[in-house]
């Protein structure tokens, strides 16, 4: 199944973002494509910035498979709850697309998912 996932951080950017696309690139291996990262505000209009980037990957897993491995992803790069709720986000994994299903429509909204929307179609060529 084809899937579009978006990936940030907002704490240790540089770092967090190096793994995560580490740690997704070996396990999607040749089906993973990542745009650039990029860096943006938050959405909330608070202090710092994130590193942002877009992904494609083909999988076998099930959407509630799927997204429960990235929760547990999330937390095993330090997420938990309270610090959430702080605003402090390690890393932050989610489905915007499962095969022909979009998700989180009001993040397709967003000026630097269109950007790297539009990047990931040009690597999909």
């Amino acid at each position: 199944m084809k899937v579009i996932i978006a990936v940030g951080t907002n704490c240790n950017q540089h770092d967090n973002a190096l793994s995560i696309r580490e740690y997704l690139g070996g396990m999607f291996g040749s089906d993973i494509k990542f745009t650039q990262f990029m860096r943006t505000k938050p959405i909330d209009g608070s202090d710092g910035y994130y590193i942002n980037a877009l992904a494609q990957i083909n999988t076998k897993m099930s959407y509630e498979e799927l997204k429960a491995w990235f929760k547990q992803l999330e937390i095993s790069c330090g997420r938990n709850q309270e610090d959430s709720s702080e605003g402090y986000i390690p890393v932050d994994i989610d489905i915007l697309q499962y095969g022909n299903k979009r998700y989180k429509e009001s993040d397709w909204e967003h000026d630097y998912v269109k950007y790297l929307w539009k990047e990931l179609k040009q690597k999909g060529k």
